[in-house]
């Protein structure tokens, strides 16, 4: 059962609801959104940072997203690249890891612009009408009491009344809906009541309808072999239900006159079934549902829009009763342009869809555009990495103790020309794949959105296997990696075609008091009062709800994503990591050497002009010390060993010069003049023994 449920455009349309009500919709998903992005407020240092446990149950959800089946009647989107697929969950699990290795990897460049990237992807699909409600599909079936009843030869009174439903945990009222949707006369409203009939009260996941009415007609003549609808109780759902009788087609069952049984009658029927008038019918119906809202009514086109419903269900069972069905040139021709909305389900130029955007969803797609462009701030087809909130992480990434200096600038120069090779076969790459999403829905091949992302697969692969033939260690190779795409180019994703050695290098930074997050399924979908789950002898209870959970015992604080629930909480233990017998690289080599009346950049750490000027007049004409920490910091101290300013990691290795600042520990440095001041930093001119 999923927490939260997305609607469709088709459902939007028969709903009458306002600019305030789609916005009201779509609240939960952006409150996601904006805490994925940007965290919380640290209420002692007033500093917003990550939400660790947040993070990773999104993660996680996009995991779930991909591994569950698909609701049968939900509207599908374009076929998914199963390769395509493979890759973002592989990626996302070495996510997950390098989070757990170390939770400041959630500041990381190529990890930020993945979530960003899927922040913006839930947004860009509520612009075509998948707004995540709390409800689920559910498979549908008759009162079997009234059935047993009829079977018997007993008076047919079943155990629901009219406008009655029943599952063993739903109560209250409920709308449903149940594709293909065409009028707002299709959408139902149940009351789901309490039942207790020994046949019936254990079922809770199936909708019984009662026999007294017209629901099953109501929800385009459902016949109950397999029929699912989406069952919600959303207040502003419900609200914007339109109050309408059912429409009865009385020829539903009507067939064609019967013909010969020959081959010529077979490739007729066969000829027949190759139409899309189902697709064509519903998007001229929702052109008018569109116009209706424009109009200020739903009820304003009900003709066109009962006509078209009628010829929706002619058109699903042509095949069947072989009846001739055409959908009437007077409408056809009027939905030649479709709503504005439109070019995000389909695609395409804004040229080629209504100007009109004065219906409900074309406002709030409006909007939602404007939020994109201002938050994603898309620039020349590419996220703006302000966005990104980018902290340094190279440091984590990188272990330098495995190799010495000159060996590790040669490496570099060896595979930064197969870095420079691989972006540009990328591009054209890049470039089709571009061409491709431009392009209409129904003029998108499938098969080149599979051979385009087997072309990334095989160019990752080739220099992947290149790199690994210059440097056969993986942890010196993810060294080198980081520092070409990270410190030189600031592109990222290139480090991560050597994911193995980045964990490896990441485990030796690794925090053993990890941020745990387990969902609590227990708990989907229900109205929580309550902030803490209290966990006693493997049972939890929260409100009045007691069930089994096996964690250890304590209380345990509770947050919820889209009718999701977790609970955080910290626990010591080790990430199991691959490692490789890396031999040592490092021998008597150096690239050390004096260097005299040498220009070199400082970084104070200081937040104004002023402070950083007092630390470069306290260091001006003094002999001080270089001094290497782990191989990730360059420090200048004093006598005393107190640390004066660092030496930037972007400054530490020369490589024009062949010269890195991690072979210079203990070496004294005497600072001759000052150039200039900034906020955080100097420029100096100095002198190294």
């Amino acid at each position: 059962m999923n927490a939260h449920t997305p609607l469709t455009y088709q459902y939007i349309h028969a709903l009458n609801l306002t600019l305030n009500d789609l916005f009201q919709l779509a609240t939960p998903l952006m409150d996601v959104i904006k805490r994925v992005l940007h965290g919380q407020k640290d209420d002692v240092h007033g500093k917003w940072l990550r939400d660790i446990a947040y993070t990773k149950a999104f993660l996680h959800m996009l995991v779930q997203e991909d591994d569950e089946p698909k609701d049968v009647d939900e509207e599908p989107d374009e076929q998914e690249d199963e390769i395509e697929r493979g890759q973002k969950k592989e990626f996302i699990n070495e996510i997950i890891q390098a989070i757990d290795l170390n939770e400041l990897m959630l500041y990381d460049g190529n990890v930020r612009k993945f979530i960003v990237k899927q922040a913006m992807l839930k947004v860009q699909d509520m612009l075509k009408g998948r707004i995540p409600i709390r409800g689920s599909y559910f498979y549908l079936t008759n009162d079997p009491i009234a059935f047993m009843e009829h079977a018997s030869g007993y008076p047919v009174t079943g155990v629901l009344k009219k406008n009655q439903a029943f599952m063993n945990w739903k109560r209250g009222m409920h709308a449903l809906f149940r594709s293909p949707l065409t009028i707002f006369n299709e959408v139902g409203k149940l009351d789901f009541v309490q039942v207790h009939n020994r046949y019936m009260c254990h079922l809770d996941n199936v909708i019984v309808l009662n026999c007294c009415d017209l629901t099953l007609a109501r929800l385009g003549l459902g016949d109950v072999d397999g029929d699912t609808a989406l069952c919600t109780n959303d207040s502003t759902i419900l609200s914007a239900v339109v109050d309408a009788p059912t429409i009865i087609n009385e020829d539903d069952k009507k067939v064609a006159a019967p013909v010969p049984n020959n081959m010529d009658s077979i490739v007729n029927m066969e000829l027949k079934s190759l139409h899309n008038l189902t697709g064509k019918c519903t998007n001229v119906n929702t052109y008018f549902q569109n116009l209706a809202l424009e109009e200020g009514s739903l009820q304003a086109r009900v003709l066109e829009n009962s006509v078209l419903k009628f010829l929706q269900g002619q058109i699903i069972d042509a095949t069947k009763n072989g009846l001739e069905v055409e959908i009437p040139y007077v409408l056809d021709r009027l939905a030649i342009q479709m709503p504005y909305f439109f070019r995000f389900v389909n695609g395409g130029k804004a040229d080629d869809y209504q100007y009109s955007k004065k219906s409900p969803f074309n406002q709030f797609c409006v909007v939602a555009e404007k939020y994109i462009d201002e938050t994603f701030n898309m620039k020349d087809g590419k996220l703006d990495q302000s966005i990104f909130s980018i902290e340094s992480t190279r440091q984590l990434l990188q272990d330098m103790r495995k190799v010495s200096q000159p060996k590790f600038l040669n490496h570099i120069a060896r595979i930064e020309p197969l870095y420079k090779e691989y972006n540009e076969q990328k591009k054209p790459i890049d470039y089709r794949l571009m061409q491709l999403n431009e392009l209409k829905k129904w003029e998108r091949d499938n098969d080149t959105r599979k051979a385009i992302s087997a072309e990334y697969a095989r160019l990752r692969e080739e220099y992947k296997t290149r790199c690994e033939e210059i440097c056969p260690y993986p942890s010196i190779l993810a060294s080198v990696a980081v520092e070409i795409a990270y410190q030189n180019y600031r592109t990222y994703s290139f480090a991560w075609l050597f994911v193995d050695g980045l964990l490896e290098n990441l485990k030796q930074h690794e925090n053993v008091m990890k941020r745990e997050v387990r969902r609590v399924n227990q708990l989907t979908n229900r109205n929580i009062e309550g902030k803490e789950l209290i966990v006693q002898a493997g049972m939890a209870t929260i409100d009045d709800l007691e069930f089994p959970f096996h964690v250890r015992d304590g209380v345990y604080s509770l947050f919820e994503i889209m009718g999701q629930f977790f609970i955080g909480y910290e626990a010591e233990r080790e990430t199991v990591v691959q490692t490789s017998n890396t031999p040592s690289m490092l021998d008597e080599k150096s690239t050390r050497r004096t260097l005299r009346n040498y220009p070199l950049g400082f970084s104070t750490l200081k937040k104004s002009e002023e402070e950083s000027q007092l630390v470069a007049d306290q260091v001006l004409d003094k002999k001080l010390q270089i001094q290497v920490v782990e191989y990730r910091y360059v420090h200048i101290v004093d006598e005393q060993g107190k640390v004066k300013c660092i030496i930037p990691r972007d400054q530490v290795i020369r490589r024009d010069e062949r010269l890195s600042f991690f072979d210079f520990d203990g070496a004294a440095i005497e600072f001759l003049t000052i150039e200039k001041v900034t906020k955080s930093s100097f420029k100096a001119i100095v002198h190294i023994e």
